[in-house]
């Protein structure tokens, strides 16, 4: 090496060993079989001066042949004895085969006794990324990405003083050549690049774990696929462009939506999140994994959990990541793709959709085929079917969009099964709570900024309690195909002529999805005592009452299971209302005749998005305590014709699972629960409430009013359409009628909550009548409506209290 550039070395050497402190692996050499009389040339996978000088202090150190000596093979003479498989490029890597290692090649091949021992040489910074406990040092720790001048100083500077050196045994350029002395020294070049680069990425595998950071290569390769390069055309076509200028677009559009997955941001996050779940919330309840690992191996995963939270995108990764499993590729609204908390989501995993594709077919195709991309590697996907948070605690109607492509991806290639994965998310305590009910009441979204959730931050008081994550029962697409549509498997697919079935199975799809993902519902203390004490109408109850009412709640889903994978709080009555005076979610009121715990109103409105979360489980219990409150004594054939003509409509509402043939048997199970707790009494096939003044009637009475709500919204809409009358309504008309009907009862005779009046519940039994044949869509799209309507408006005295009833009367036939 040069005088000059060997003295500019020394000076950079001996600035860069005051911030590092490296160690070799193997401390014990001779294990590598390095040949002391034959040639060495140290092989990196990356230039760097760096990488460069630290190998060379501990080549120096072992007694090995130092790089910076230089290298002479028969007189072939170089002056550094070390070779790099890539090189940064401004902001791209260049891949290549050195032009060093076709010169060592050509000379070992005319010199039949020479040889070069190449020796692979990997330099880790730091503590394996999964070892790593400082949040800082985890987002400068070992990634796949190659990292540019800025980046490097702050690794050097942060993790130089833990800095690894592994030397590996060495590869014979002379024995790679007697493999296959016929092909030339180009090919042989190649060759062993290839081996090289195999053995660096094995071990950046066992480092950092897969390459999972696909941006920098697949973006690019879209441009490949059949169906962007038709659409780059189209848009040639349409806009009178260049096919660069399309190709340009289609690129823009690629960046704009990829995941770019860096494991120490996946790190750094996983260490934020585990300080925020036991600072802000008193952990993580995971149930169920087992589940997971039963299908993870050989099937493609997709993750379809609810929608409660912003925390929901950063929840599950958590949790698979901390549990071992490959955290998922997380598709999120690109309304999300903010400055630096965009840059943060996709490097944890995310990928950003706009919420419309309509009218933008290059943007559509570049999509599809990202997400195609995603499947066909095997990556495991997350994406929340709602299209959006909740905001009344209940699951929204599944979107068709993703389901679509995620169906149509699988018909293309049918490589591996595909499998979705229902996750419940079940919090405690929302940090947007106090917005949702904001926006229910009539004030418009706000649009996410980092200063909005840096203020939601700032704003949190107080204990979050616990977040509970549940596992549901995987569900098979294929299963779903061969019961939708059997001959799916002898259809060919066309991406421009789907097949006629599509549209059903998706649907189909989404409705097995949403039930799937109510029934793996958590049963926590606070949505259990939400739904117990806003069935009151003061929203009070005497303590030994509260828990009677809960201990027997327990028990009915203890003993009635709602399915198989739900999972109930292990807490006694007693304690449940323990652990909520101490997230104040109730305060106690001292008495002499016993303490009173209750709810403020404006805690009250919070509290319906956590009952709404488990209220499903309860309905049809709720519907039959409701028709014997209302009549006080009814024949067990009434009540079970009553039942199976208005749950269907309730069940739609509230994403509930059990066939309606099935409903007979659970209606009976039901009667007898009740009837053992005391709650009826069965004589000659007629069923009877208990004494009034008893305790036992103040629990089916509070069991009563959990469905109370959704009954009369029901009957609101059954009313509206009947006083309407047929051809004068369109279903948008309809609609607002049946808003604006509840707001008003809501406000003379409910606790005024704005979910109550939610016009997505009412579109939604709108849409299910519309389905069932009761309304149908005549010529100017004016509705008119089945006689059904009618028999099943004249049974609302069997339902509703007179007062409800003659209040939702006389409004519709006062406007």
């Amino acid at each position: 090496m040069p005088g000059l550039k060997r003295i500019l070395l020394t000076i950079v050497r001996n600035f860069l060993f005051l911030l590092v402190k490296s160690k070799a692996r193997p401390s014990d050499l001779s294990n590598l079989n390095i040949d002391p009389e034959k040639p060495v040339c140290y092989v990196l996978r990356d230039k760097s001066l760096s990488n460069f000088l630290v190998m060379d202090k501990e080549c120096k150190n072992l007694g090995l042949p130092r790089p910076i000596d230089g290298l002479n093979v028969a007189g072939l003479i170089e002056n550094n004895a070390a070779l790099y498989l890539s090189e940064k490029a401004g902001w791209r890597v260049k891949t290549q085969n050195p032009e060093k290692l076709h010169l060592l090649v050509e000379q070992v091949r005319k010199l039949h006794d020479a040889d070069v021992q190449l020796v692979p040489v990997s330099i880790l910074w730091g503590l394996h990324p999964a070892k790593e406990d400082s949040i800082f040092k985890a987002f400068f720790s070992e990634s796949w990405a190659v990292p540019g001048f800025i980046r490097k100083f702050f690794i050097i500077l942060i993790q130089g003083r833990q800095t690894l050196v592994h030397f590996n045994e060495p590869l014979s350029i002379q024995n790679v050549i007697l493999e296959d002395e016929s092909i030339s020294n180009e090919r042989t070049v190649r060759k062993i690049g290839r081996i090289l680069r195999v053995h660096f990425r094995r071990q950046k595998e066992t480092i950092t774990g897969p390459d999972l950071s696909h941006k920098r290569t697949i973006v690019q390769s879209l441009l490949s696929t059949q169906s962007v390069k038709a659409a780059v055309q189209d848009e040639v076509n349409e806009h009178n462009i260049s096919i660069a200028q399309a190709e340009l677009k289609a690129i823009k559009y690629g960046n704009e939506i990829a995941a770019d997955y860096s494991y120490p941001v996946i790190k750094a996050f996983e260490l934020i999140l585990t300080r925020l779940w036991n600072k802000l919330y008193d952990g993580v309840s995971i149930t169920n994994l087992d589940r997971l690992r039963k299908v993870a191996n050989d099937n493609e995963i997709i993750y379809v959990p609810c929608h409660r939270s912003h925390m929901d995108y950063l929840l599950l990764s958590y949790v698979l990541h901390a549990n071992g499993h490959v955290p998922p590729h997380i598709a999120a609204g690109v309304n999300l793709n903010m400055p630096l908390v965009g840059l943060f989501l996709r490097k944890s995993g995310a990928f950003f959709l706009r919420r419309s594709f309509r009218g933008n077919p290059l943007y559509t195709a570049v999509f599809n085929e990202y997400l195609g991309t995603m499947f066909s590697r095997g990556f495991p996907v997350e994406y929340f079917i709602e299209g959006g948070r909740s905001r009344t605690g209940r699951l929204l109607a599944p979107r068709p969009g993703m389901i679509s492509m995620t169906i149509r991806s699988f018909l293309r290639t049918r490589k591996r099964p595909f499998v979705f994965v229902p996750v419940y998310f079940g919090y405690e305590r929302l940090l947007e709570g106090g917005t949702y009910v904001g926006e229910m009441h009539g004030k418009k979204k706000k649009k996410e900024s980092i200063f909005g959730l840096l203020k939601a931050f700032k704003d949190i008081k107080g204990t979050f309690g616990k977040v509970h994550v549940n596992f549901g029962e995987p569900i098979h697409l294929e299963k779903l195909l061969d019961e939708k549509a059997p001959q799916w498997r002898d259809d060919e697919y066309h991406e421009d002529s789907p097949p006629e079935w599509l549209t059903e199975a998706v649907n189909y799809t989404g409705d097995r999805i949403i039930t799937g993902i109510n029934n793996a519902a958590v049963v926590n203390p606070v949505s259990l005592l939400s739904l117990i004490i806003l069935s009151t109408p003061k929203h009070a109850m005497d303590e030994k009452a509260l828990e009677r009412q809960l201990e027997f709640c327990l028990k009915l889903l203890r003993e009635i299971p709602y399915s198989n994978a739900i999972e109930v709080t292990s807490m006694t009555g007693a304690d449940i209302i323990g652990y909520c005076e101490r997230l104040e979610v109730i305060i106690r009121q001292k008495h002499p005749f016993g303490d009173i715990l209750l709810t403020t109103d404006e805690k009250a409105v919070l509290l319906t998005y956590f009952r709404n979360n488990n209220i499903h489980m309860f309905a049809l219990p709720s519907l039959i305590a409701c028709l014997l409150i209302n009549n006080r004594r009814i024949e067990k054939t009434e009540l079970h014709r009553v039942c199976q003509r208005i749950f269907p409509f309730i069940s739609s509402e509230l994403s509930i699972h059990f066939p309606l043939d099935s409903l007979p048997d659970h209606i009976d199970q039901h009667i007898e629960l009740l009837a053992n707790e005391g709650l009826l009494t069965i004589e000659n096939g007629r069923i009877y409430t208990p004494d009034t003044s008893s305790a036992e009637f103040l629990g089916l009475s509070v069991l009563a009013s959990t469905i109370k709500q959704s009954l009369e919204r029901f009957y609101m809409t059954v009313q509206v359409i009947q006083q309407a009358g047929t051809d004068t309504l369109s279903i948008k008309g309809l609609e607002k009628r049946c808003v604006q009907l509840a707001q008003r009862v809501s406000l003379l005779h409910e606790f005024h909550t704005p979910e109550f009046s939610d016009k997505t519940v009412f579109r939604g039994f709108i849409e299910d009548m519309l389905e069932d044949k009761l309304l149908t869509i005549g010529e100017g799209g004016k509705i008119s409506y089945d006689e059904r309507i009618q028999s099943a408006n004249s049974e609302a005295h069997l339902i509703l209290n007179r007062e409800v009833r003659q209040t939702i009367s006389q409004i519709t036939h006062g406007h």
